[in-house]
């Protein structure tokens, strides 16, 4: 009686001992499911090169067929100003020259896609494409050249275009750097340019 007493109490033993390593089995297993972990996730994100660049034939001291190059490697939309000075050797500047007498300038603005903003910039209200043929504006000045005007002592006529360039999208990236005179832009990309008035 002793001895199956202690057989019961062997199978009992073992019974126990196994019933504990299996709810140990049962629990690690569970840990390490809920500790898996897997290699993390690496997201390069490569910012936009926006940049553009003043094409113009200048030949005989006059300028002409004066466009922007987007060199970016996004589509863009540029807008230019222009600067007429009379300027030396040193990069000084005398007085401004008066258009029609001093120089003759021929802008490109009827159906070119270019407008002159409230702010004097010429914005072109297209985006530019970054990959050639598409990636110039139309023509902004046909021509310049100097007029009948004098030229100060040491000073020579100077017509300086600086361009601008800004990512097309997202949309709101241009009217929040060139707002408020570009109100929008529409479902084509076309720009809403405030126009400077008639003088």
């Amino acid at each position: 009686m002793k001895q199956e007493k202690r057989r019961n109490s062997r199978k009992g033993l073992i019974a126990a001992v196994a019933l504990v390593l299996l709810l140990c089995a049962a629990v690690g297993g569970t840990l390490a499911w809920l500790t898996t972990q897997t290699d993390p996730v690496v997201n390069t994100f490569t910012p936009a090169h926006v940049t553009c660049r003043v094409d113009e034939d200048f030949s005989n001291g006059s300028k002409k067929d004066v466009k922007i190059e987007n060199t970016s490697d996004i589509d863009a939309y540029i807008r230019a100003a222009i600067v007429v000075n009379w300027a030396d050797a040193s990069g000084n500047v005398s007085a401004k020259p008066v258009a029609e007498s001093d120089y003759t300038m021929s802008l490109n603005l009827a159906n070119s896609g270019w407008v002159k903003g409230s702010d004097g910039y010429y914005y072109y209200t297209r985006p530019v494409s970054p990959d050639a043929p598409n990636n110039f504006t139309s023509v902004l000045i046909n021509s310049c050249a100097p007029g009948e005007g004098k030229a100060p002592d040491g000073y020579d006529l100077q017509v300086t275009i600086l361009a601008e360039a800004i990512q097309s999208t997202p949309a709101d990236a241009v009217t929040n750097a060139w707002g408020p005179v570009v109100t929008s832009v529409d479902s084509n990309g076309a720009l809403t340019v405030t126009e400077q008035s008639a003088q």
